[in-house]
């Protein structure tokens, strides 16, 4: 585990010193334009620099050292910005769609212009539509830019043609699966296969794509690409349910975030689509009344909680998990030629702790 930190402190250190370096130059390059060019693209930079493990990224290094002890490409690290830009812009449109005020301690984009406006005018409605509008573009920016880090890092072209193509797979698999999840709200009875491909979409994708790219830089075989890619996806999955699960029964000191929103959103979870097909008519009359209700009470919400308990989709969900975390863990095992070992454990390890953390 000592090995697996160092991996994690090392790689953080070069993620973050590529990410300012390239952010900083889009900033140079846009000082021409005026002061308020030069705002906006530092407000960028804060609002991906102020948090975030870098996971993505890493996984990019990781991915490229399973194959090569030594990193032989210039630019390994910019090129693996490229996932952390566009994770960073789905979250920065995630947090319009969610109308969220805050984000890793500060205030999200729109929020920030919102504001801005607000000290300028009184009038709320415009102001509201003014920080909308900034964090469409915001996001469209940092999207563009993810490419654009892909381009700027001189690969050969071969090279650059697939990792783009990943980019964009990745890109447009995202939006998918955001898309999926909203639909899956208003559905009766939702499968697990359902959830499972939103989840492969949604949010396993930039893990198996990161992993691919790091790979396909170092010149992977095919079937050292198809063992990272069914661990990425696996993984992906599993880390998505343990999230799920902290949304609902995690302690809020140590996850940051609300133990009952998921419930209160009436979100479409593993837990509640497990509830649902293990429930009587009672439980499933329950389900149908106070998920998402609006103003809910502590006292309801325990009795959703009391329900995924009850019908045993806690404990279904987290069957799931740890089947899906053996799976990805075994697709290691397939690579031929085996995978470095330092990296291959540093793989293990992580999986582990994405379905065992508690924040």
């Amino acid at each position: 585990m000592n090995e697996y930190k160092a991996i994690i402190a090392e790689e953080q250190k070069r993620v973050n010193d590529a990410l300012v370096k390239y952010l900083d130059s889009k900033i140079e390059q846009v000082s021409r334009l005026g002061d308020w060019h030069t705002k906006y693209y530092a407000n960028i930079k804060e609002y991906i620099m102020r948090g975030g493990k870098r996971l993505r990224p890493i996984l990019v290094a990781v991915g490229y050292k399973c194959i090569r002890k030594e990193v032989d490409i210039q630019h390994l690290y910019r090129a693996a910005c490229s996932v952390e830009i566009l994770h960073n812009g789905s979250l920065l449109h995630d947090d319009l769609i969610d109308h969220d005020e805050s984000r890793r301690g500060g205030k999200t984009f729109h929020a920030t212009y919102r504001d801005w406006y607000k000290t300028r005018s009184n009038n709320m409605e415009k102001a509201q539509d003014f920080g909308m509008t900034m964090a469409i573009l915001g996001g469209d920016s940092l999207l563009n830019m993810g490419s654009e880090a892909i381009s700027d890092s001189h690969l050969e072209p071969e090279i650059a043609v697939k990792c783009q193509k990943l980019y964009q797979t990745a890109f447009q698999y995202l939006a998918d699966g955001v898309m999926l999840e909203m639909t899956m709200v208003n559905q009766q009875d939702t499968p697990p296969e359902t959830y499972l491909e939103m989840v492969a979409m949604k949010t396993a994708v930039l893990f198996e794509k990161a992993l691919l790219m790091g790979a396909t830089l170092a010149g992977a075989t095919e079937v050292q690409l198809n063992a990272l890619q069914e661990y990425g996806i696996k993984v992906g999955q599993a880390f998505q349910m343990q999230d799920d699960i902290l949304g609902t029964f995690g302690d809020e000191e140590i996850t940051g975030k609300p133990a009952d929103g998921d419930i209160r959103e009436g979100k479409k979870t593993m837990l509640v689509i497990l509830a649902y097909k293990n429930a009587n008519e009672k439980q499933r009359n329950l389900l149908d009344n106070l998920l998402g209700k609006e103003g809910m009470d502590h006292e309801e919400v325990e009795q959703v909680r009391q329900v995924f308990r009850d019908t045993g989709a806690l404990e279904e969900t987290e069957g799931f998990m740890m089947d899906l975390l053996r799976k990805g863990q075994s697709a290691l095992e397939a690579a031929v030629p085996p995978f470095t070992q330092r990296y291959k454990h540093f793989l293990l390890n992580l999986s582990q702790f994405l379905v065992e953390r508690q924040y």
